[in-house]
């Protein structure tokens, strides 16, 4: 299976693996955007198909906000701080809450190359689809 990594423009870069997806991930966490910051959205998923992950990345922080396409989310940290990102040119930047926010950002990039490697949800992280607490 072939993947793709989306960033917040909408551009998408074919992954040649999972190697290269961590690569991509470093390049594009590490961005300086609009606002001044490093964060933002970037999706991966099949190249013939909708993106599974979302990843809202803050390096400036050391936070990432996981989510999976069935509305789970990915839980490694305690919720301390909101992480800003820019989601979209359309919808500039948003503030991720801290109850989502709750990935370290290596962890990220970790479920970055599993998810490339096994096309599965990662599983080095806890995924909830329980309702917020807190």
């Amino acid at each position: 299976m072939t993947f793709v990594m989306t960033d917040y423009h909408g551009h998408r870069e074919l992954l040649a693996g999972p190697d290269d997806a961590g690569e991509w991930f470093d390049e594009q966490a590490s961005s300086i955007m609009s606002h001044g910051g490093c964060g933002q959205t970037i999706w991966f998923g099949p190249a013939d198909a909708p993106p599974e992950l979302r990843i809202d990345v803050d390096i400036d922080v050391g936070r990432a906000a996981l989510r999976w396409s069935d509305g789970s989310y990915g839980v490694q940290l305690d919720p301390t701080v909101p992480i800003a990102v820019l989601e979209s040119p359309d919808s500039g930047t948003i503030d991720v809450p801290a109850w989502l926010a709750r990935v370290g950002v290596d962890t990220a990039r970790q479920a970055v190359v599993e998810y490339v490697s096994t096309g599965q949800r990662p599983t080095c992280l806890t995924w909830s689809s329980a309702p917020r607490s807190g």
